[in-house]
């Protein structure tokens, strides 16, 4: 064991990011599974997108229900995020992530890094917050993650 943490935990904190981002995806054939989304995070989780360049937080219900309506209004047709590279800190009941994704969205990729504050609750490993920002031609995803 590390600081605590247990191959086992290691396993488990390391399938939350990439199962996350595949809860979220949708396309013609498939809706996202919401349920799977909330599985990942703490009923309580805080939500940060920076690609706008301020921080603005966002509850997990809010989060699905903006998604959801750029889903039905069609503005948003397919989405998909897979993870690209991550690095783990953890000890004892508290784990960081630092994980590359890259996104599709209407078929536009775009690449960034997600910052998830992990923890164990009620005996298994959640999400309580996730902080991520997009690449740009001016700030590139670290070569460690690329």
């Amino acid at each position: 064991m590390r600081g605590g943490i247990t191959d086992q935990d290691l396993e488990e904190i390391l399938a939350l990011c990439p199962r996350l981002y595949a809860a979220v995806g949708w396309n013609a054939d498939k809706a996202p599974d919401w349920e799977t989304f909330r599985a990942c995070c703490h009923s309580q989780a805080i939500l940060a997108p920076l690609s706008a360049g301020a921080a603005a937080t966002i509850a997990i219900e809010d989060f699905i229900a903006a998604m959801e309506a750029q889903r039905a209004s069609g503005e948003l047709e397919d989405f998909r995020e897979d993870e690209l590279g991550r690095h783990v800190e953890a000890f004892g009941n508290v784990a960081s992530v630092r994980s590359a994704f890259v996104a599709a969205m209407n078929g536009a990729e775009r690449r960034g890094v997600t910052f998830a504050q992990i923890v164990r609750h009620e005996g298994r490993w959640v999400i309580l917050s996730a902080i991520w920002d997009n690449e740009t031609d001016e700030i590139k995803l670290p070569a460690d993650l690329a």
